[in-house]
């Protein structure tokens, strides 16, 4: 009967790894990359992945404000209405356009993520999704949201992030579009690696 469970166990795990192998395959491709395209994709991963999560739990602490403010007595809705009119906003318009723009944020970063793989996969399209995703987001919070936002809300670590995002992918833009072409991905060229 042990032996019987143990069996199925098994079966059951390796069919679990064959999936998510497929899967692996099927997103990723069959070819693991160089290590500059591995190093730039797992930067742009790092990023992606703090302003997805951060946009996530973001709009849903201020689609769930009224349970929030339920069950945990935070008045939610009061503190960020308190921040949008020492921003300059007219009360209640604030909440509703951050509210909007997270959303909006969380399928701009969508696009990003297909971006990424694009990197993965060695795509030159990539810059589109990736380049063109960070440059919607900041567009976003400069004229949706408000240049005053962008500066005195936004902090230092997401700009930061967005400019290493931004920087690292148009500079692999260019060695992938120079590797394409017949030449390197590195810094420089074969004739200087060698002396």
């Amino acid at each position: 009967m042990g032996s019987a469970i143990k069996k199925e166990n098994r079966q059951v795990k390796e069919g679990s790894e064959h999936l998510s192998g497929q899967l692996h395959r099927l997103i990723l491709g069959d070819e693991t990359p160089d290590q500059y395209t591995l190093f730039t994709f797992y930067i742009n991963l790092f990023f992606w992945f703090c302003f997805f999560i951060w946009s996530l739990a973001s709009w849903l602490t201020l689609y769930y404000r009224k349970l929030i403010s339920d069950q945990k007595d935070i008045a939610v809705e009061d503190i960020i209405d308190s921040r949008g009119t020492a921003l300059g906003f007219e009360p209640g318009e604030f909440i509703s356009r951050l509210e909007t723009a997270l959303l909006l944020d969380l399928l701009i970063f969508s696009f990003v993520f297909i971006g990424l793989i694009l990197i993965y996969r060695k795509k030159l399209n990539f810059i589109y999704f990736v380049v063109g995703g960070i440059l919607l987001h900041i567009g976003l919070q400069l004229f949706y949201i408000g240049f005053n936002y962008f500066s005195e809300d936004v902090t230092l670590f997401d700009k930061t992030g967005l400019l290493a995002m931004l920087a690292s992918s148009i500079m692999y833009y260019f060695l992938l579009k120079r590797e394409k072409s017949g030449g390197s991905i590195s810094f420089f060229d074969e004739e200087e690696a060698v002396e």
